[in-house]
């Protein structure tokens, strides 16, 4: 990565890497082609062999484990983490369930960790080199996950922890639903950064809000706003014929975009760069 000494740093992170082939293909593209510098790794995916082999194609991205609770089976032995399961053995399909489990104070913080930790390791057998850690659907921000991640984190050396903590803007004014649920995230999220010490990145992060509609213009409103420091960007390219899906794929190559981030002297970098 270039020009790092810049006040203005920028992590372009792409998530869901393997969750299906249009997210694998349009987070490649997004790296090779336009400004995508890193990307999380579902941790229960089905093939990390070939997850490994997907991303030797691409050996400047940055790379983290999305950890998930959701959906599919566990990578742990389904008995030793049996409070995070259902009666199939799988995690719960939605992310409300593990919500409510967490109310019914369901989960057992020992099965969380094991469990992490056998995703992370997994992975990292592969001989992936894992800069990050992240949480699918966001349940880190319960306090007993936030817990486990960040004990995960630290017997695995990784020192980028990200968390989604958005300020307010005024497009914030124009859906109050999503506006209050990514108000609620960050609000969790800013009490976890709180209680716990590994290193991550400050408190700016973009686009959970506009998620599903991060287009050029937005992107380019976004840029606009940067400050001095270390923020990150939130996305989802999926290489899709659909024309709304594809639209932040487009947007994440365009010439007009990467002349903005000129144009403000912002420096797009990985995880591993900040430490």
């Amino acid at each position: 990565m270039q020009g790092l000494d810049s006040p203005i740093r920028l992590v372009v992170n792409a998530d869901g890497f393997g969750v299906d082939a249009a997210i694998t293909r349009g987070t490649l593209r997004a790296h090779q082609e336009g400004i995508v510098t890193s990307t999380s790794v579902i941790g229960n995916c089905a093939d990390p062999g070939a997850i490994r082999t997907e991303l030797a194609h691409a050996p400047a991205l940055g790379v983290g484990v999305h950890l998930t609770l959701t959906g599919g089976a566990p990578i742990a032995r389904p008995s030793t983490v049996r409070s995070l399961l259902g009666r199939d053995g799988h995690f719960p399909s939605q992310v409300k369930d593990v919500f409510l489990s967490w109310a019914k104070a369901e989960p057992r913080a020992d099965e969380i960790e094991r469990e992490f930790d056998a995703q992370v390791a997994r992975l990292r057998d592969t001989g992936l080199a894992v800069d990050h850690l992240d949480t699918r659907d966001h349940v880190g921000v319960l306090p007993i996950v936030g817990r486990a991640v960040e004990a995960v984190a630290r017997r695995h050396g990784i020192a980028g922890v990200r968390t989604t903590v958005e300020r307010p803007t005024l497009a914030w004014l124009t859906e109050i639903r999503r506006s209050l649920t990514t108000a609620a995230l960050g609000s969790l999220a800013w009490f976890n950064r709180r209680q716990m010490g590994v290193l991550r990145h400050g408190p700016r992060t973009w686009g959970y809000f506009e998620r599903g509609r991060l287009d050029e213009i937005r992107i380019m409103e976004i840029l606009g706003r940067l400050g001095p420091g270390i923020h990150e960007l939130i996305c989802a390219p999926r290489e899709s014929d659909d024309p709304v899906e594809r639209a932040e794929f487009v947007a994440l190559l365009s010439a007009r975009v990467r002349a903005g981030l000129a144009r403000r002297g912002i420096a797009l970098c990985r995880w591993a760069d900040l430490f």
